[in-house]
């Protein structure tokens, strides 16, 4: 069961481990129960992979597995960034040298010139 309410906030009915909660927030109550039924799911699995486990237990577990998953994200996340602030990095240095070259090929390209002119009217002094 869900509902909005005028402030755009979701209200929905959630069952986890076999309890049910009433779960609110701003985003939409597809979103919610989605993330319920992940929790719901990761929790049911612990209960399953270790038999005879107090329901605290496998909250707590369940916890510190998301936590743990929340962590290597951000570390991958700040190696991406890394990783990005570098390419960016090398990317400008790359466009100012194509900025050079083509500056440099421009006075080129005008010497070139101004010699076939010299060619043409045989004037090599």
């Amino acid at each position: 069961m869900s509902k909005e309410n005028s402030y755009n906030k979701s209200e929905v009915k959630v069952e986890i481990l076999g309890e049910e909660y009433i779960i609110k927030g701003k985003e939409s109550s597809e979103y919610i129960m989605s993330i319920a039924n992940f929790v719901d799911e990761h929790m049911k699995e612990i209960q399953e992979n270790i038999t005879s486990i107090s329901r605290n237990r496998v909250i707590i577990l369940g916890a510190m597995n998301f936590a743990d998953k929340l962590c290597r994200v951000q570390e991958k996340n700040e190696s991406l960034k890394e990783d990005n602030n570098k390419l960016e990095s090398s990317f400008k240095k790359i466009l100012s040298e194509n900025n050079k070259l083509k500056e440099k090929y421009r006075e080129l390209k005008e010497e070139y010139e101004e010699f076939l002119e010299l060619v043409e009217k045989g004037d090599f002094d």
